[in-house]
């Protein structure tokens, strides 16, 4: 939340430096522009993404179309070793690992008429997330250590997703290059849960499969999405 308003502090601050014209300049045919969200590009509602890229093209002084593209890979260590452990003792560090890839297609139209400018559109978007964890094991020198690997489980992120929708949002135009906007969602949503497998806690591998869940209703998402205009 600190973060937030500190990054809004500064999105007004440049608001009286040399970005452009404090006056409200319409969009028109050509006008492009690279697109931020301060919560990751999150646009399916199935979770932040950490880093990605969006980019925005007015077709004419009314449409305008959008695309994001987004990817993250994390990597968490749990050292076996916490300093407490006596001589004679081995262990392996245990993990969780998360691979994200997710895009955004939408397009919108535009009043264009105001520094408060609503507009309204539809869009469609896909997300996919694989997990991998390992669970931290000691044992003394000499034995044999067996560490649980868990690929994709239930209680993770790990989830396929798709979505249509329907959007109604308000932008808000700062100076000639920075807008901030903000958009509700009406749509649909279909997620698939991967199988979820376990090796190294028996002799054979365990496999569960995983199920499906789906959603219909209103979200609130792309909160305070910053859009640095090209032109």
């Amino acid at each position: 939340m600190k973060k937030t308003i500190v990054l809004l502090l500064g999105i007004l601050l440049l608001n009286n430096v040399s970005f452009g014209q404090s006056k409200y300049t319409p969009h028109v045919k050509g006008d492009d522009a690279m697109l931020f969200q301060f919560s990751g590009l999150a646009y399916l509602g199935a979770g932040s993404y950490r880093g990605g890229f969006g980019y925005k093209k007015f077709l004419n002084d009314k449409t305008a179309v959008r695309g994001a593209f987004a990817i993250h890979n994390e990597k968490k260590t749990f050292p076996w070793d916490t300093g407490n452990w006596p001589d004679g003792y081995i262990g392996e560090d245990g993990y969780d690992k998360e691979f994200g890839i997710g895009f955004e297609v939408a397009g919108e139209m535009h009043r264009n008429k105001g520094k408060v400018d609503p507009y309204y559109g539809a869009g469609l978007g896909f997300s996919l997330t694989r997990t991998k964890s390992a669970e931290v094991v000691r044992g003394a020198a000499g034995s044999t250590l067996t560490q649980t690997v868990i690929k994709n489980d239930f209680n993770s992120n790990a989830a396929t997703t798709f979505a249509v929708f329907a959007l109604l949002g308000v932008e808000y135009t700062i100076n000639a290059a920075l807008s901030l906007s903000a958009e509700y969602h009406l749509g649909f949503s279909s997620s698939g849960k991967p199988d979820m497998k376990i090796s190294g806690s028996s002799d054979s591998d365990i496999t569960a499969k995983g199920g499906k869940s789906s959603f219909f209703g209103l979200t609130s998402v792309g909160v305070l999405t910053l859009a640095i205009y090209l032109n």
